[in-house]
């Protein structure tokens, strides 16, 4: 009997932790695919090669599928047409939510990139996107 009580506290466990570290496995998708999202806006607003916009865009490749991102491209197994990129689509959101965020200081006349970006990045709205794009999630 007492084996027995062990061998389900036990499973209890094992199962409990396996459903945790599949929610950490999700958490970190997200993250990353976010982060690339965040590097891609900040990127795409700088229109000549620079330092910075150069150590951006290898912190891009990084996040992305061939890096360390865990989300499928979906492709038409026929043609390989891309049917779902998730990384495009993300990079294709934050572009378009940074032209109508307004980030302008008294201090220029320009708009602040990294401002603009970060204040979509910490949005609800780019958390509810970037969970859309759990069903991408390679399992």
């Amino acid at each position: 009997m007492i084996i027995h009580s062990r061998l389900i506290i036990l499973s209890a466990l094992l199962i409990s932790g396996s459903a945790l570290s599949a929610q950490f496995d999700t958490s970190t998708a997200r993250i990353i695919l976010k982060d690339y999202g965040l590097a891609s806006c900040i990127s795409g607003q700088f229109k000549e090669d620079s330092e910075i916009k150069s150590d951006i865009d290898i912190a891009i490749a990084a996040y992305s599928t061939m890096g360390n991102g865990q989300h499928l491209i979906m492709q038409n197994e026929d043609n390989l047409a891309v049917i779902d990129d998730p990384y495009a689509a993300t990079k294709k959101y934050m572009l378009d939510a940074y032209q109508n965020t307004p980030a302008i200081s008294k201090y220029t006349d320009k708009k602040m990139a990294f401002y603009g970006c970060l204040e979509i990045y910490n949005s609800d709205e780019f958390d509810k996107f970037i969970k859309s794009q759990d069903q991408y999630l390679s399992k």
